[in-house]
């Protein structure tokens, strides 16, 4: 998973110092505090963090990104490594109950079950490689290639099976940062032991390719999350803005989520007078959906969104905040169901446990480690498009 695209103006000193900061500190750089740490003081003047927070929100957020682009690079490296891991553990469990070799189970249960292409399918993979060599030259390679790829496939529907069959609890947990929804529109309980909180442009597709996700998610766990929408349009989609100020003006009608979701639908088109002719089709009162699509007066909400993603140190969507725990890009409905499912079990209250997380401290070396890669790592699929 890739994140953000990283700017040449800042230097490796300025990233490694706030990684320092944020590894041996427990400061809630993600929440407004009612009592903000005081980081300096001017001749009896102070200054809070919340105002170098707002007052230099592009530069911070600058350097924010790269922390938070080395969190999620060493969290994904270290789930990679979790789920090889499990299969491994997997594979020995089940072996030992059948009394064989680990190397014997998966002759038994994986290359027995795969046979060789026919010849026909040989002769069509033959003449797509568009090779000059014969066919007898390279059949051996193409056997090879198919049964491999199948061999692969049938293991993971095994190890599928083995993990319904043994009880797999994962309790590596993503970064975290302290979010709260703000003025935002937000759907559901307020006891609800969930919390999600998604940063997200209606004009970025990976947006789009996520919204069916979101929604079965939201239709699948009613009563138990409690769902913000905060927007954050990116700068190079002309239309993202435009398109959150809409929303806001047709949730002023009640409507946000209704006309949210149309946005999302399809290839819905997000030019103002698209925007204005779907109140319409919606029955929204037209005339007073244009006063506020014209007039401007959701700029500084969606502006104050932005900025605040701009400070968790977020430039690409979507961005999900799961009980802040972080899930970035086009997520698959499985790996947010997951995290919500981790966090019920774990209960309301787990997430603001006292006790360190592997984020805050105890990996100063392979975050720094891996906020020098990201100095260099170009966005990836469902981030900064």
């Amino acid at each position: 998973m890739g994140f953000f695209k990283m700017s040449k103006s800042v230097s490796f000193a300025v990233i490694f110092s706030f990684l320092v900061a944020f590894a041996t500190t427990r400061v809630a750089f993600g929440a407004q505090t009612q009592q903000s740490p005081v980081v300096a003081e001017v001749d009896g003047s102070t200054i809070s963090m919340s105002q170098l927070q707002h007052d230099h929100v592009d530069e911070l957020g600058k350097a924010r990104s790269a922390l938070l682009h080395a969190q999620s690079d060493y969290y994904n490296a270290a789930h990679a490594a979790l789920e090889k891991e499990i299969d491994d553990q997997l594979l020995a469990n089940e072996a030992k109950k059948e009394n064989i070799s680990v190397k014997e189970l998966l002759d038994r249960h994986v290359s027995s079950k795969v046979k060789d292409p026919s010849e026909e399918t040989v002769k069509i993979l033959y003449l797509a490689t568009n090779t000059k060599e014969p066919l007898d030259s390279v059949r051996p390679q193409i056997v090879q290639n198919v049964r491999q790829l199948l061999e692969s496939r049938v293991r993971e529907e095994y190890l599928q099976t083995l993990r319904a069959k043994q009880q797999v609890k994962i309790s590596l947990l993503p970064p975290r940062e302290e979010v709260v929804a703000g003025d935002s529109p937000v759907e559901g309980p307020e006891g609800a032991p969930i919390t999600i909180v998604e940063f997200a442009d209606y004009q970025c597709p990976y947006c789009r390719q996520s919204e069916p996700n979101v929604d079965k998610l939201r239709q699948n766990f009613k009563g138990k999350v409690r769902y913000s929408f905060r927007d954050f349009p990116l700068p190079m989609h002309q239309y993202a803005e435009k398109a959150a100020e809409a929303a806001r003006c047709a949730g002023d009608q009640g409507q946000f989520w209704p006309y949210h979701d149309r946005l999302f639908v399809g290839d819905a088109k997000l030019e103002e007078t698209d925007l204005k002719a779907l109140a319409r089709t919606m029955k929204l009162d037209g005339a007073k959906f244009d006063s506020c699509l014209d007039s401007g007066s959701k700029k500084a909400s969606i502006a104050a969104d932005s900025n605040e993603g701009k400070r968790l140190g977020i430039n690409g969507t979507p961005t999900f905040f799961i009980n802040g725990y972080i899930i970035s890009g086009a997520s698959s409905y499985d790996s947010l169901a997951e995290l919500v499912k981790q966090q019920m079990v774990a209960g309301n209250n787990q997430s603001s446990s006292a006790e360190p997380s592997a984020w805050s401290g105890g990996h100063e070396s392979e975050i720094a480690s891996a906020a020098a890669r990201a100095a260099t790592v170009k966005a990836g699929p469902g981030l900064a498009d």
